[in-house]
Formats: structure tokens, sequence, C-alpha cells
């Protein structure tokens, strides 16, 4: 009993956790898409898939990098290789002068 008291207690914190990361993720991914959306003639199919994969990078960025105490090259190796494998996945739908177009719309979105 006190074994199972002890995991959902560790569970329920994890999940609440998560939940959190999870917030920043939308939030930043929702007004980054905004953003590029505004800028470039996307579809709503093309804004979707910009958004879920934006999404993904930041959640899975988060999970890596928060609490775990990593050093700046460290972190900088992390967000290295999520951009590339987000360029890699925006590839899929769109053509390289697109992407390149995204990836400068979306940092320009973090200044705003």
């Amino acid at each position: 009993m006190k074994k199972s008291l002890i995991i959902f207690t560790f569970l329920l914190t994890f999940s609440y956790v998560n939940a959190q990361e999870n917030k920043f993720a939308v939030k930043r991914a929702s007004n980054a898409v905004s953003f590029i959306s505004s800028e470039m003639d996307l579809t709503d199919e093309q804004t979707q898939f910009i958004e879920k994969t934006l999404y993904t990078k930041y959640a899975e960025n988060g999970l890596k990098v928060k609490g775990n105490n990593l050093s700046q090259e460290e972190k900088k190796a992390v967000y290295s290789k999520a951009a590339a494998a987000t360029r890699k996945l925006l590839r899929q739908e769109f053509s390289k002068e697109e992407v390149m177009s995204i990836i400068k719309l979306e940092r320009q979105s973090f200044k705003k």
C-alpha cells in the first residue's frame, strides 16, 4: 500500500510538471505559427503541420533540458539537434526556401 501511494504521488507530480511544460510549448508554438502564417501564404493543413512540428520541438527540448543540470554546451547540442530534426520534418512538406523562411520567421516571433 505504501509503495503504491509513493508511485501514485510520483506519477501525479510528473504529470503536473509535464502539463506545465506543455502549456509553454503550446503558447510558444501558437505564437510562432500565427506570426509565420501572417507573413506567408499557407493552407490550413500546412499551418497545422508547422504548429505540430514546432510544438513537438519545444516540448521535447523542455523535457531534455529542464531539471537535468546541463551545461551551456550540452543545451546548445540539444537545441541544435532539435533544429536539424525540425528542418528535416519541414522539408517533407515545404521547399528548402520555404523552410528557411519559416525558420527565419520563427526566430523573429521570439522577439515579439
